[in-house]
Parts: C-alpha cells; structure tokens; sequence
C-alpha cells in the first residue's frame, strides 16, 4: 500500500497506465536470488520480442485509467499469470502514456508461481504474443 499514492498521481497526471518496477536501479528489492533470475530473463525476453519499453512487466503495483483499460482490454487473450504483461505491451502498442517507477518491495514468503511450469508457460504466451503481431 505504501505506492498506493504514486499510482493515482500518475493516473491523475495524465498517464493511461502505471507500474511499479523493481527492475528499476532506484528500486529497493530483497527477493530469493532464483525469483529474480527467473523474473529478469522474462523481461528481458518481453522486451526483446515484444518491443515493451518496461523493465518490470510482473511488478503487483498497477493503475490503470478506465476509459484506456476498457480499450484495450477486450484484445487481452491471457487469463493468467501473463495477463498484465500483455495489457501493457498491448498498451504501449496502442500509444497510450505508460509510467513505470521504482518500488520498495520485499519478498513475502510463500507464492504460487512453479517455476517451471509458469516460466514455460509465460514464454509460450510470449511467442504467441509475438506470433499474433508478426502475423496480423
């Protein structure tokens, strides 16, 4: 909650879409050393083959303006992890003002994401992603 202020301002300010990043070097992250490996070559593969501009596609922090979310959001294909990356790299497509910022953020503890069967599967919604803007 303690971004909960940065991510209405922006919206406020104009953006269309905020995202905290902890992928940022002003960002404050204390993560497992395998989360954030898995959580780099992700990007990294997001940017690369997406053209996204982010540097944290994943981050929990997000504001989105509703008019520009309801714009986009019938295009979203993936109801999982993979979700929020496509919205934002959708939106960044379109033209719309996205603002990625710093965080502090701390790893809880437990999660839900099996790492190997969730990295497989967000690098295949990755290829699909890229498949559908190579070919439509």
């Amino acid at each position: 909650m303690k971004h909960l202020r940065e991510l209405v301002q922006y919206i406020r300010d104009g953006y269309d879409f905020a995202t905290g990043s902890r992928m940022l070097p002003e960002s404050n992250v204390k993560r497992p050393l395998k989360r954030g490996f898995a959580s780099k070559g992700f990007n990294f593969l997001t940017r690369l083959m997406l053209g996204s501009k982010l540097y944290d596609h994943q981050c929990g922090f997000k504001s989105f303006k509703r008019d520009s979310l309801f714009r986009i959001m019938g295009d979203v294909k993936d109801t999982h992890w993979f979700w929020d990356t496509e919205l934002f790299v959708r939106a960044q497509r379109e033209g719309f003002k996205v603002k990625e910022f710093p965080v502090e953020w701390k790893h809880g503890g437990a999660t839900k994401v099996n790492l190997v069967k969730d990295v497989f599967g967000m690098g295949s919604q990755i290829f699909r992603l890229w498949y559908e803007f190579i070919w439509h």
